[in-house]
């Protein structure tokens, strides 16, 4: 079986402004400028809040799913509340505006990763699901917990709808534990680190907090990632995807696959064809 190794590490920029006024605070965790090293994900947002209150305005997304991963506190708009730990799937599919009088805790962290969705399904019918930590399945075994939050990792498998198949997991690892998760071997796999270290991969990369580890794809059948945590333990997240190898035009909050889509999309948005997602009824995974 192959045994993956980490290709390349990058660190979490330093907190820069925000799109949200003096109190938002925000880094690129995934740049959206290589999409053929990072695919299916196309970027990933570390968003930070130091006072609560108002988080921007409502704003649309088109081809596209977002994936919005609590760390840290709350956040609260017409569509519901996020508590720690939770997490909001939402595919915008043909268009949706999001966003509408939202509300944040202090101390609020957050990860909103955007996917690319397959050629297909770019314009399907836009949906939005709410995935709750403490209903969340758990692998477990000798110094290893991981909430699985979608697709499958070793014995849990999460209910999530995917578009691309995807795994993401929260995993925390005691010192000194080893863990070696099976993954496909296509699947483009990369690691955040959110505390304490953990060395990786047939190299043993060691990889800190707020470092991330990436893990290129191979051929066909099954992978297997090495992880051992150091002397305090870790916690991180995993994420797996298959890559779309596809060519995509992106401005602003849209994903399209030509510049008349993407036209289309905006054309759409203005004349108000998007519907809000405080409108739909959220999927809700127990």
């Amino acid at each position: 079986m192959f045994e993956r190794s980490i290709t390349r590490v990058s660190t979490i920029p330093a907190l820069g402004p925000g799109f949200a006024g003096n109190n938002h605070k925000a880094a690129l965790v995934v740049e959206p400028d290589n999409l053929p090293a990072t695919d299916p994900f196309f970027l990933m947002a570390d968003d930070n809040i130091t006072q609560a209150g108002p988080l921007g305005d409502a704003h649309p997304h088109a081809g596209l799913e977002t994936v919005t991963f609590m760390l840290n506190g709350t956040l609260e708009d017409i569509n519901g509340r996020l508590d720690e730990g939770d997490v909001e799937w939402m595919t915008a599919g043909s268009g949706i505006v999001h966003g509408e009088d939202t509300k944040t805790s202090t101390g609020m962290r957050l990860f909103q990763l955007w996917l690319v969705l397959p050629e297909a399904q770019r314009n399907m019918a836009p949906r939005v699901q709410v995935l709750r930590s403490a209903e969340m399945p758990v692998h477990a075994e000798p110094g290893v917990v991981a909430k699985v939050y979608s697709g499958r990792l070793e014995r849990a498998a999460a209910p999530t709808l995917n578009e691309v198949p995807v795994t993401l997991a929260d995993i925390r690892v005691t010192p000194g534990a080893v863990f070696t998760p099976q993954l496909p071997a296509p699947y483009n796999v990369f690691l955040v680190v959110i505390d304490g270290d953990i060395e990786v991969g047939s190299t043993a990369e060691r990889l800190g907090a707020n470092m991330v580890g990436w893990s290129e794809p191979s051929a066909d059948g099954a992978s297997l990632l090495a992880m051992r945590a150091g002397r305090h333990g870790a916690r991180l997240l995993l994420y797996a995807g298959q890559p779309q190898n596809m060519q995509v035009v992106a401005k602003g909050p849209f994903i399209a696959g030509s510049q008349e889509e993407l036209a289309g999309y905006y054309a759409a948005y203005r004349q108000g064809k998007f519907p809000h997602a405080g409108t739909l009824r959220p999927v809700v995974h127990a």
